[in-house]
């Protein structure tokens, strides 16, 4: 399967592209294949790809020495990958929407996220997969600003979930002439670092109580904690013990001190 006629043959899938969907088909090879590289996939790796589509970066999978799952919501993009890759005994392209999957059993993700369910597939990522040590994903550029963001009007309960379980690292842009057909933005492709010392326990009861104390983004954060665990006396208390104020905005507050209010509160 020579690589220059693979992606040739992307091109032309361009008006089957479901902009429901938020099919962009990248065509760039080279972006391609660098976002695979920086998985590092080793010998029996299990691996997932979200929303292969047309295959750019399947093709790059199925050349590696890992156990690659492709899942995607569109049977026909799912019939053309298990055509594609039916000599590869080691990629499984199957039809799953991955926001029902399983993320437990991998070791590796990666995918280029729709616009649409970007957020709440990094969600269900960062608490459902308990061993994948490293993930590469791509998003539009605007929606890695946000991600990226520690404190400020763009932090978040996602933002800390986040932080708390992985270092994120922006690898490459890629220009929006890469895709079939072009989106009106410029994409970014980063990496996600599995952190050491976390655990998913935690980082469950950390993104709801960063949800609780988000409830309302005007609020100070006593007001949020208060209505989240329902006892005034509580939250002051939890908020003395943790030095943090009590007129303070949520968006305020790093990680460490989210951490240590959830501390104080157990």
């Amino acid at each position: 399967m020579e690589e220059s006629k693979y992606f040739e043959k992307i091109k032309e899938y361009r008006l089957l592209a479901k902009k429901q969907l938020g099919q962009n088909f990248l065509v760039d090879p080279k972006a391609a294949k660098a976002a695979v590289d920086a998985l590092g996939i080793k010998v029996g790796d299990r691996v997932l790809e979200i929303g292969p589509g047309a295959g750019s970066l399947s093709y790059f999978l199925a050349l590696s020495q890992g156990n690659c799952d492709l899942i995607d919501v569109d049977d026909g993009f799912v019939a053309k990958l298990q055509n594609d890759f039916r000599a590869f005994p080691n990629v499984h392209p199957r039809l799953e929407n991955a926001l029902k999957c399983d993320f437990s059993n991998y070791d590796l993700v990666i995918g280029n996220l729709p616009y649409y369910i970007t957020s709440a597939l990094l969600e269900r990522f960062l608490l459902e997969g308990a061993k994948a040590r490293k993930a590469v994903f791509m998003v539009q550029k605007e929606v890695y600003d946000r991600l990226k963001a520690v404190k400020g009007e763009d932090a978040g309960p996602l933002n800390a979930l986040l932080s708390y379980r992985y270092s994120m690292k922006k690898l490459f842009n890629v220009p929006a002439a890469s895709f079939v057909p072009p989106p009106n933005v410029t994409s970014t492709v980063f990496s996600l670092e599995l952190k050491e010392g976390g655990d998913l326990a935690t980082a469950k009861r950390l993104y709801a109580l960063a949800k609780g104390l988000y409830m309302h983004r005007r609020k100070h954060i006593f007001n949020n904690l208060t209505s989240y665990i329902g006892d005034g006396a509580r939250a002051e208390k939890a908020l003395e013990e943790s030095g943090l104020l009590k007129n303070a905005r949520p968006e305020e507050l790093s990680l460490n001190e989210l951490l240590r209010l959830l501390s104080s509160l157990q």
